[in-house]
């Protein structure tokens, strides 16, 4: 038995998360400066949080979950050369003694070869006498326990306080948080179904340019420092969509490139996914074997992905040789030196020799294949069989009806509300998107699916199948649901899982005639129309006359437009078409409130009451406000409003409050009804 101590205590107080254990991911981490996240990041921390932990129930510990959100590449044999590299590490005679800070220049010579023969070149070399033809030495590399550390480093050296980092959307959401947790701001550059999701050099530039010249505007009165963006980060395969930029795409690099050249723009070039590209003729390309391109871009590798040894943690850096010393300086900070044999296995992976050739060319062909089949089952999955290749179609048949036997033919005809997004087939490693936006608004025995988290409770509560949500990707399209699966997994775990969601999804009702959504600017008028008429019907006989009379639609209208920036995001509708029905909003409140939010204001047209509408946005605003990590929730009413009163009692609402409360030149008595966040969406959700 744990005995606490008075200094126990102490850090209990100051870390209450670290109260209750966690099965599943741990917690994502916050700002080294204690700040909170900036709003973009903290929504992706909250879904990967919601993903790994909070969606998981106390079943956990006795039965598995299948996770379609894992990382983890195919399982599939360690790259050869790899492990005989290793091997040869542990056979060494120095294994006694530490290992340099920036590691062994033998391992540093083989990656230096490595990315030569790719094209490396440096077109401003400096004038130590060990640099070569190419411009570069082994002091251009260093190597340490994955790229994540790498990347950490990276974004801790190159930013100051303000500095932001580029990010597209989508991207990886670790990566999005540790930019920041290390000490950076992040924005997000949204890649587009029109430009097919690759980045639009344009669109990259006037982003570029946007939040500099507001970072001038911000900070152009203080002497000193003025933050700026310092890097963008070009994951090349793009994790999770798979799309590629290879020699093919040497054009769209170079504008790239050269954009982040003129702005002062670090590229940090993530090429941990390249060699699982699935063309090998149009491997991603890496920036710095353009010309002119070398200085400014920081280069990733590693082998987590394609070499079959995500468990070793193992990644090199190249970039211009005063970068690599400040990563060195950092690495003898933190943890001394790297770990010897991640540079052999390095080494293994990455080398020039025509043994290596010979053991690539026939690891990831088939290698290659085996996700190209994998991809191909998924399609399936999804969109049904016929829209599989032709080669592969009967292979799959065979496979799906030997798992599920007679019911693999309703499997074989995709999921009911479900596709690919549009311009979006993969180029390269085990990642695929899906579209589930046509469940929005169906019900799921009398719960809606309307945001991302419900889909993902809906899935998991009927099949126990779990994976990422767009928003911890940064999905551009907010409106849409999008989840983020691996088909990487083994073909019996991958059908089962889809069969269970197929199976699941045939449960939905028809869709509702309406969806509720954030409030936008054109919703306004219709809004102001919708209060000012329930005001002067509800409250008739109960509020002075003379006030509801007063009351005036255009200056309720004026009203909302103004003050719409400030609650924007407070503020849900029901909507049918471009209708609106009826809208909710709420409010945070500070610590130091007794309750943590409050239902301000809930309105329903006339003509739509008493159809579930208002119910279904009370338990919207219930689900949206415990995203936020609110948990409690306050609603006044007038202690007259016998509807309001029975309203709030039927959905478990309990008065714990009286106040009086000033309305024109009257003052009224009002109840406050409590909710607890929770226990509202075990009732209204999943």
């Amino acid at each position: 038995m744990l005995i606490k101590s008075h200094a126990i205590d102490r850090f209990l107080r100051e870390n209450p998360n670290l109260e209750e254990r966690r099965y599943g991911l741990p917690l994502v981490g916050n700002r080294l400066d204690y700040e909170r996240f900036n709003p973009t990041v903290e929504k992706i921390a909250d879904a990967i949080n919601f993903y790994g932990y909070e969606v998981r129930d106390e079943k956990i510990t006795v039965e598995k979950d299948i996770d379609l959100g894992t990382g983890n590449p195919l399982k599939y044999k360690p790259f050869p050369m790899c492990i005989e590299k290793m091997k040869e590490c542990l056979e060494q005679e120095d294994l006694y003694s530490y290992p340099y800070t920036e590691g062994d220049d033998r391992i540093r010579k083989v990656l230096l070869d490595y990315v030569e023969e790719l094209g490396f070149q440096n077109d401003e070399p400096y004038s130590y006498s060990d640099i070569d033809e190419k411009g570069l030495s082994v002091n251009n590399i260093t190597f340490m326990p994955s790229t994540s550390m790498i990347f950490n480093i990276i974004i801790n050296i190159i930013s100051r306080p303000g500095d932001v980092v580029l990010v597209t959307g989508p991207n990886y959401g670790l990566f999005t948080i540790r930019a920041e947790r290390a000490g950076a701001e992040v924005d997000i550059l949204p890649l587009e179904k029109e430009d097919h999701f690759l980045v639009n050099p344009k669109k990259l530039a006037d982003k570029i340019d946007e939040i500099n010249d507001s970072l001038q505007k911000i900070y152009h009165r203080r002497k000193g420092y003025v933050p700026r963006v310092v890097a963008f980060v070009n994951a090349n395969p793009n994790n999770p969509t798979g799309k590629v930029m290879g020699e093919k795409e040497i054009d769209l690099l170079t504008e790239i490139g050269k954009i982040c050249l003129e702005r002062g723009v670090f590229v940090i070039d993530d090429l941990v996914y390249r060699d699982t590209t699935y063309q090998e003729e149009n491997l991603a390309k890496p920036i710095a074997t353009i010309k002119g391109m070398f200085q400014n871009t920081i280069s990733l590798f590693g082998l987590s992905k394609a070499y079959g040894l995500a468990s070793l943690r193992a990644g090199f850096v190249v970039a211009d040789e005063i970068i690599i010393r400040e990563v060195v300086n950092r690495i003898f900070q933190e943890i001394d030196s790297s770990p010897s044999i991640t540079g052999y296995a390095l080494a293994g992976a990455f080398n020039t020799t025509e043994q290596r050739k010979k053991e690539y060319q026939e690891y990831f062909k088939e290698l290659r294949k085996t996700y190209q089949k994998k991809y191909q089952l998924l399609k399936a999955l999804v969109e049904g069989l016929p829209k599989v290749e032709k080669e592969y179609q009967e292979e799959i048949k065979q496979k799906v009806e030997s798992e599920l036997g007679p019911y693999a033919k309703e499997v074989l005809k995709g999921l009911p509300y479900a596709h690919f997004p549009e311009n979006l087939e993969p180029d390269s490693g085990f990642f695929a998107l899906i579209d589930f936006t046509p469940m929005k608004g169906r019900k799921y025995r009398g719960r809606l699916i309307s945001t991302e988290r419900d889909l993902l409770k809906f899935f998991y509560k009927t099949g126990r199948v779990r994976f990422l949500i767009g928003q911890s990707i940064s999905w551009p399209y907010e409106e849409e649901l999008i989840g983020r699966v691996s088909f990487a997994l083994e073909d019996e775990e991958l059908i089962r899982a889809f069969s269970l969601m197929n199976h699941a999804m045939k449960e939905l009702s028809e869709k509702e005639e309406y969806i509720i959504r954030m409030n936008k600017i054109e919703d306004q008028a219709q809004m102001a129309k919708i209060k000012v008429e329930d005001w002067k019907s509800t409250y008739k006989g109960l509020i002075a006359d003379a006030y509801l009379e007063k009351l005036n639609i255009d200056t309720q209208t004026k009203k909302y437009f103004r003050s719409f920036e400030e609650y924007k995001d407070r503020v849900l509708v029901a909507v049918k078409g471009r209708e609106i029905l009826g809208y909710s909003c709420f409010d945070e409140k500070e610590t130091a409130f007794k309750y943590d939010s409050e239902l301000v204001s809930l309105y329903i047209k006339e003509k739509e009451q008493k159809k579930g509408i208002g119910k279904a946005l009370f338990l919207e605003t219930a689900k949206e406000l415990l995203s936020r990590n609110k948990k409690n929730m306050i609603v006044w009413t007038l202690a007259e409003n016998k509807n309001a009163i029975l309203f709030y009692k039927k959905l478990g609402g309990i008065i714990k409050e009286t106040r009086q409360a000033k309305i024109g030149e009257e003052t009224y008595k009002e109840f406050g009804f409590y909710f607890d966040l929770k226990e509202l969406d075990q009732e209204g959700s999943f």
